[in-house]
């Protein structure tokens, strides 16, 4: 397997536990769609950039480097997901 798979997975692992922390905020949907935003945008300009830098791109190479990017997009989509399923439950026990 290549690194960026495992760099991936680390990536994932690290927005997954920051959402459940986001995931405590009443609106906390506004912050990770603010990530996905984010990683989206990275995307973009990261793969634009190494388009417009290098003559031969192929779609593996684009893939690997947008993988990380691509695993922080799922894991903000899981929280917002477990964020508006699970999350109001834990909330009201919270705060009262």
């Amino acid at each position: 397997m290549s690194p960026a798979f495992f760099y991936s997975i680390a990536v994932f692992i690290i927005i997954f536990i920051a959402g459940f922390a986001v995931n405590l905020l009443k609106q906390h949907y506004i912050f990770q769609l603010l990530g996905i935003a984010f990683f989206f945008t990275y995307i973009i300009v990261n793969s634009a950039i190494y388009i417009e830098r290098t003559s031969e791109t192929s779609f593996q190479t684009l893939f690997l480097r947008s993988m990380p990017s691509l695993f922080g997009i799922s894991a903000c989509l899981i929280t917002m997901t477990l964020g508006f399923w699970l999350y109001p439950v834990l909330r009201k026990k919270i705060r009262p």
